[in-house]
C-alpha cells in the first residue's frame, strides 16, 4: 500500500501544472498588427510573418516564400533580448498539414556552438504529426535525443490550436502537450540560459516531399508564455 501510495504521489506531481509557483516573465499574445521588435528577431523573409483573426484575438501567421528551389527559414528569436536559466516555456500553435516542411517550438541554449549546449523542440512534420525532440553538442559530438516509441496519433494537428511546453530545471527537461506530459529527458548538464525560437522552414532533404499546389500551408501562433 505505501508503495502504492508513493506510486500516485509522483503520477500526480508528473502531471502537475509545470507553472504553478512561477512567475510570468515573459509573453506574447500577437494580438496587434506587428511584431514586437523589441521582444522578437526576425529571421528570413518579412512578408510571411502576418496576424490573422483568431476568437476575440490574434495569431502570428508564419508562411513560406515561393522560390525555384523553396529551401528557406522563417524565424523568430528571442535571442540577444531575452533568454534564462531554467523555467516553463510555453505556446498555443496550429501546425501545418503537408509534408515537405516543418514547423518547430524551440528553446535553445544562447551558445549552441560551444559544448555542452543544446536544442530542444517540439517538431511537426505534417501529416498531423509532431513529436518531441532535442539535440545537444558535447565534447564528444553532436547527438540526438528522441523519445523510443510515437507520442501519440493525431488528427487535429493543423486543424486546431495546441498548447506545446518544454520545462527546464536541474535535473533536464519534461515536454508537456495540452497540458500532459510526453517525454522527459533526464541531462544536469545544459545549465547556460535559453532563448525562444518559432520557426517554419524546408530544408534539402524535406523538399522532394512538398507538393507546391498544396501551399499556402502556414503555421500560427496564438500566444507565447515563459515562467520562471
Amino acid at each position: 500500500m505505501r508503495a502504492l501510495a508513493l506510486l500516485c504521489l509522483v503520477s500526480a506531481a508528473f502531471a502537475a501544472d509545470p507553472s504553478t509557483g512561477k512567475k510570468l516573465v515573459f509573453s506574447d499574445d500577437f494580438d496587434g498588427d506587428k511584431i514586437d521588435e523589441t521582444k522578437w528577431n526576425v529571421l528570413g523573409a518579412r512578408e510571411v510573418f502576418t496576424f490573422v483573426k483568431v476568437g476575440k484575438g490574434g495569431a502570428l501567421r508564419i508562411g513560406l516564400r515561393i522560390k525555384d528551389d523553396m529551401i528557406q527559414t522563417q524565424t523568430l528569436s528571442t535571442r540577444g533580448k531575452f533568454s534564462q536559466q531554467f523555467g516553463y516555456f510555453e505556446a498555443s500553435m496550429r501546425m501545418h498539414a503537408g509534408d515537405g516542411h516543418a514547423g518547430a517550438f524551440r528553446i535553445s541554449t544562447d551558445d549552441e556552438k560551444t559544448p555542452p549546449s543544446i536544442t530542444t523542440s517540439f517538431h511537426g512534420t505534417g501529416k498531423e504529426r509532431v513529436s518531441p525532440w532535442a539535440r545537444a553538442v558535447l565534447e564528444s559530438g553532436a547527438q540526438d535525443f528522441r523519445p523510443e516509441k510515437a507520442i501519440g496519433k493525431f488528427t487535429d494537428i493543423s486543424k486546431k490550436f495546441h498548447t506545446y511546453g518544454i520545462l527546464w530545471t536541474e535535473k533536464g527537461f519534461t515536454w508537456y502537450l495540452d497540458g500532459k506530459a510526453v517525454h522527459k529527458l533526464e541531462r544536469k548538464e545544459f545549465v547556460r540560459p535559453m532563448s525562444l525560437t518559432l520557426t517554419h522552414r524546408i530544408e534539402e532533404q524535406e523538399r522532394p516531399k512538398l507538393i507546391l499546389k498544396s501551399l499556402p500551408d502556414d503555421i500560427d501562433i496564438d500566444w507565447v508564455k515563459v515562467w520562471k
